[in-house]
């Protein structure tokens, strides 16, 4: 018994001086890097060591480099670090490739905590003892889907060096069904050739028209990348670039002298109080200083504090083990260590908000958008909700509008009155620059210039055209095509917002309302007629009823005398006197029947019935002939202004005598040929069948509808400028109202960053007036001071609607002859009343005096 006591206290001390020689070399992690200089491999040798010999540190650390394309040399390494001295805690992985599968194996089958820092696009098949402090794959890409949705991009690039970037941004592709080699696809993928040349990549990139481009590459290629993008014209004021990679903060862009949107992301946020003491205490001060702390060097810090503190909260001590890879000894307290750390509460370190699921991944953390140029933070992504914040919308306003300042814009527009004109000098001298234009357009852009504070440059499109796409090129024209192909910032003419424009570019906010109408010349047809009111019967007819009274009036009469009811005692009161009397004579019957005619009532009417048979058929006759006179006028005023006007589109459309046309290829002929009404495709197959009726522009359209004769062409264009053109013509007139309702706006590059600045220009100039006061320059007081004749506004417009006085002025004609006639009767009938009288009374000496 005594021997048996003695052997377990001996065994006792044995054990004893076991542990106090392991604590007294303490616990120790390994660390495996890849064979490549890092910036862990620094902070080791600074922190780590002087943390641990402090005592601040619960493990120091064994660190190796290994291949990260040599799997069997860098399992023999981590195999070294596993027998080495007491063993090793857990293991710190390198950056992932498929060659460092192994080392996971390893850990795993000798339940060692392997713990990643690195981005590792294929998940684990045994989460046992696996942690990754890079966000999870599916997590990170969700997070960046999101992000760049919230940059409002209607259509990007994706540029890649690896296949394993198109898993980060696997979430983008379900913005839109993507189909190779459609160029109608919104987002497109090209893959970064060998290198270091990349100017094929970008001649792709120009042909699909976008400026937006997603870059997914080392940190090491993105400013030579940038650099040929320059060169490629590609680094403008309205070229914007996202960069995925979490290190690209890291750079110095200053010498790439460029205005363009250049945007990235990482992990931490150097401007946050805990972030900012603990790099002061780990000794990355002056890493963070320089804008030098790379994403794996704060992923690193913070995997090695966690499994620090997870050490601490454990509450037992750990020991270790030398471990052989040819035998079946395993960690005990792996796996206790490993749940440990997964189960921990969420806590916090250098890369935010830190929590892993039950698998190892990291499911919480922030990510930080940031403008590379001018080195602010503009938002935050919350994994924690999924949300994305925006920090000051001020910030980034700022930002673009100082890249605009410091660019010269080319401002690309087209000559057409009132809007862009070439100015005359006044003494002679010749005009350069901006000087030589004159208008609308140029005042507006000269306005928003003036609030954003930038330079501009009028540059005439070579074409003359407002845009459209031909598809034998395959190519936009005129002012659309100069944005696609950037050879301006901004276009700004009469051009109109259109569905099919809005695909390829975008536009500002309207700075005028309007809609297509037509333009019509009124028609001359010379000086009306005085007795257009005899116009409804022809000169035959007019004699046919002159006729027909004579005759009328003579059978009436025969046949009075021929009635006995007509005949009446001459004497009723002498009953021995019967001699018979006919108050009927020729001129009460014409009497009877120009009252017929004129619809008139009579005093006397005939009693025989013959006589009544006679003038009831003259009265019907009488009816038919005032009925068809005021029917047939009638007639003839409308058919009039039917032959002579139009009064609506559906006008211009239902006849043919009328011609009509519009712009070639412009925004009118586009409406016409894509609307849905029948009576637009009506007007769109007419113009279809005769190319002739289309004009190169407005002017041209305009100078056809003067010199047409009697109003026979009209032209379809904005309203607009149809009242440009009746300020200035007063033949000219508007018909009808707006086919459709459609605004002009300032073109640009699609999601150009600017767009913002120009739309909030034109808002204040709307809320100040001064569009309108812009608009009133050009369309009314310029004209004024042209022409200082009476304007078309203080002319008296005459209706065509109604009979004017020219018309009916043949009645009041014939109405003061017929008074005159008729008094010149009464006044022969007078004399000659007056000259009976004097011979009854045998006056002669009376009738010689007067």
């Amino acid at each position: 018994m005594v021997v048996m006591s003695n052997i377990i206290g001996i065994s006792g001390c044995i054990f004893a001086l076991i542990y106090l020689i392991h604590f007294a070399e303490g616990l120790s992690v390994g660390v495996l890097l890849g064979d490549y200089p890092s910036q862990e491999q620094r902070f080791l040798n600074n922190t780590i060591s002087r943390k641990y010999s402090k005592g601040e540190l619960a493990f120091s650390a064994n660190v190796q480099h290994v291949s990260v394309i040599d799997s069997y040399g860098a399992s023999l390494t981590l195999c070294n670090v596993l027998r080495s001295g007491l063993g090793v805690a857990a293991i710190f992985g390198p950056k992932y490739t498929p060659a460092t599968t192994i080392l996971e194996s390893i850990c795993l089958e000798y339940a060692i905590p392997y713990i990643s820092t690195s981005f590792r696009p294929i998940p684990v098949k045994d989460y046992g003892f696996f942690m990754n402090f890079f966000p999870e794959t599916d997590y990170f890409a969700k997070a960046l889907s999101q992000i760049i949705q919230s940059f409002g991009w209607r259509s990007f690039v994706v540029v890649y060096e690896t296949d394993d970037a198109l898993l980060k941004l696997k979430d983008i592709m379900k913005f839109q069904k993507y189909s190779e080699h459609n160029k109608k696809n919104k987002i497109n993928f090209e893959k970064l050739g060998p290198g270091p040349n990349y100017t094929s990549t970008f001649e792709k990139i120009q042909t699909l028209g976008t400026t937006n481009i997603i870059l997914d590459c080392q940190v090491d290629l993105i400013l030579n990348i940038l650099e040929q993008a320059k060169e490629a014209n590609m680094l403008n004021v309205y070229d914007s670039y996202f960069l995925t990679n979490l290190d690209a903060h890291t750079l110095d862009y200053t010498d790439l002298n460029s205005t363009a949107n250049i945007t990235t992301i990482r992990l931490f946020n150097d401007n946050d109080e805990y972030f900012k003491q603990s790099v002061r205490k780990t000794g990355l001060a002056e890493l963070i200083h320089y804008r030098k702390l790379k994403t794996e060097t704060a992923l690193f810090y913070d995997a090695l504090w966690y499994l620090h503190d997870t050490i601490k909260l454990m509450g037992v001590s750990i020991f270790t083990t030398p471990i052989s890879c040819n035998g079946t000894q395993k960690f005990r307290r792996g796996m206790e260590l490993s749940l440990s750390m997964k189960n921990r509460l969420p806590t916090s370190g250098l890369t935010g908000p830190i929590q892993f699921d039950d698998k190892g991944n990291r499911i919480d953390f922030n990510i930080y958008v940031i403008d590379v140029l001018h080195d602010k933070c503009i938002a935050t992504w919350y994994e924690t909700n999924q949300s994305l914040t925006v920090h000051s919308l001020t910030e980034e306003t700022v930002a673009v509008v100082t890249n605009l300042q410091n660019t010269k814009i080319t401002v690309a527009s087209r000559l057409g009155k009132p809007f862009l004109m070439l100015r005359e000098p006044e003494d002679g001298s010749e005009l350069t620059g901006n000087a030589r234009y004159e208008g609308f357009s140029l005042d507006l852009i000269a306005g928003i210039a003036k609030i954003v504070g930038f330079e501009f440059e009028i540059s005439l499109v070579e074409d003359g055209m407002y845009g459209s796409y031909n598809e034998e090129e395959e190519k936009w024209t005129g002012l659309i095509g100069d944005i696609l192909s950037k050879k301006a910032h901004l276009a700004i003419a009469d051009l109109t917002i259109t569905q099919e424009r809005e695909e390829v570019v975008d536009f500002s906010f309207p700075f005028m309302t309007l809609g297509i109408s037509v333009l019509y010349r009124t028609p001359n047809y010379g000086e009306t007629e005085t007795f257009a009111v005899l116009n409804p019967f022809s000169h035959s007819v007019w004699m046919s009823i002159v006729y027909a009274y004579i005759c009328i009036s003579l059978v009436l009469y025969i046949i009075l005398r021929l009635s006995p009811d007509d005949w009446e005692v001459k004497y009723p009161c002498d009953e021995t006197n019967d001699t018979m009397k006919n108050y009927w004579n020729l001129k009460t019957c014409l009497t009877v029947a120009f009252k017929g005619l004129t619809a008139q009532s009579n005093d006397v009417l005939p009693k025989g019935g013959s006589a009544r048979l006679a003038i009831s058929v003259w009265w019907m006759f009488c009816l038919f002939i005032s009925c068809s006179y005021v029917a047939n006028l009638a007639l003839m005023v409308n058919q009039a202004n039917l032959e002579e006007t139009i009064q609506s589109v559906e006008d211009l459309a239902t006849q043919t005598k009328i011609k009509y046309g519009c712009v070639e290829n412009g925004a009118t002929a586009n409406f016409l040929e894509s609307a849905n009404s029948t009576i637009y495709q009506k007007m769109w197959t007419t113009l279809e069948q005769s190319p002739s009726l289309f004009a190169a522009n407005n002017q041209e359209g305009t100078q056809r509808v003067l010199e047409s004769q009697n109003g026979l062409y009209a032209f379809l264009m904005e309203s607009t400028q149809i009242e440009y053109e009746i300020h200035r013509n007063c033949e000219l007139k508007q018909v009808g109202g707006y086919l459709d309702s459609r605004s002009f706006g300032i073109a640009m590059p699609t999601d150009a960053p600017y767009r913002g600045a120009i739309n909030r220009a034109i808002l204040k100039l709307q809320e100040e007036g001064t569009i309108a006061d812009i608009k009133r320059k050009w369309w009314i007081e310029r004209n004024q001071n042209e022409d200082e004749s009476e304007s078309c506004e203080e002319q008296t417009p005459v209706s065509t609607e109604e009979l004017s006085i020219q018309h009916v002025r043949g009645l009041f004609i014939i109405l003061g002859v017929g008074l005159g006639v008729a008094f010149t009767v009464a006044l022969l009938e007078f004399l000659w009343n007056v000259k009976k009288i004097a011979k009854r009374e045998k006056n002669a000496k009376c009738i010689r005096s007067f």
